[in-house]
């Protein structure tokens, strides 16, 4: 009984290849995405005040990339770990679907967050020419842009730039507006991209513990029909020896009567 049971519930769980491939890509792409993350938020982090980047990805962002992307790849390890012995590591399939679920739902916020926030961009970016950019980054729209200052030359300008020669420049609102709606069109392309690739991995999870559930159910029917066909053995053997014995008994009491 012991054995038959050994050998239906702790052999280990057999993925088919079309399964395999599938959660090797989910997975391949998952890690990616965290490491990313933290590449993208390094580089940035390293580059701050001399690119114009640091517009759109402020230091407070860029610190919480760099955490998603610690937690997408330790949620990945978690994913692993489950994948390696699925039928015994039910609670690392289950803890893994909802570390995706939350990671999902961070970067979803994250997203309608940013949008909110840049929906009234020129007053937004206004305050922050006049009071939080620095003059590299002032002078790089200016010099890209030729133009000076934000609305003109007489709105925080950087000296030393050809554009700002004449008092009738034009200032740098536009420029700085048509760049920051170009670069949010990719952070929002791959903000979402990673939220995609989530539900990619959450699909891929929840479909791999419904295997294991039925694979450990259908281990279990089966030990179970093994144990029952055993106990039948058992017991017509039983019944047979009874037999036997009952016979011998019968046929002792013949002979000690004649």
């Amino acid at each position: 009984m012991t054995r038959a049971t050994d050998v239906s519930i702790n052999t280990p769980m057999k993925l088919g290849l079309g399964m395999r491939i599938t959660l090797g890509m989910v997975t391949g792409f998952y890690m990616a995405t965290g490491i990313a993350a933290m590449a993208v938020s390094g580089y940035f982090l390293q580059t701050k005040g001399t690119s114009r980047q640091t517009i759109i990805v402020t230091d407070n962002v860029l610190r919480s990339l760099m955490a998603a992307g610690v937690y997408l790849v330790l949620n990945n390890i978690v994913g692993i770990v489950a994948i390696l012995s699925p039928l015994k590591r039910k609670r690392w399939i289950v803890a893994y679907i909802w570390l995706v679920v939350i990671a999902m739902l961070v970067e979803t916020g994250v997203g309608i967050w940013m949008w909110v926030r840049t929906l009234d961009i020129n007053d937004l970016y206004g305050h922050n020419w006049r009071s939080l950019w620095n003059d590299d980054i002032k002078g790089i729209f200016q010099d890209s842009g030729s133009c000076c200052g934000y609305l003109g030359p007489t709105d925080s300008p950087v000296a030393g730039f050809g554009s700002c020669g004449s008092i009738d420049a034009y200032g740098c609102m536009v420029a700085v507006q048509t760049y920051a709606r170009d670069y949010l069109a990719y952070i929002y392309t791959c903000l979402f991209s990673f939220v995609f690739i989530d539900v990619c991995a959450l699909l891929s999870g929840m479909v791999l513990l419904v295997m294991r559930n039925d694979e450990e159910r259908w281990r279990w029917s089966r030990a179970n029909a093994i144990l029952k066909s055993y106990q039948k053995i058992e017991s017509k053997s039983m019944l047979n020896s009874d037999m036997q014995e009952f016979h011998f008994a019968s046929s002792s009491i013949s002979t000690s009567e004649k």
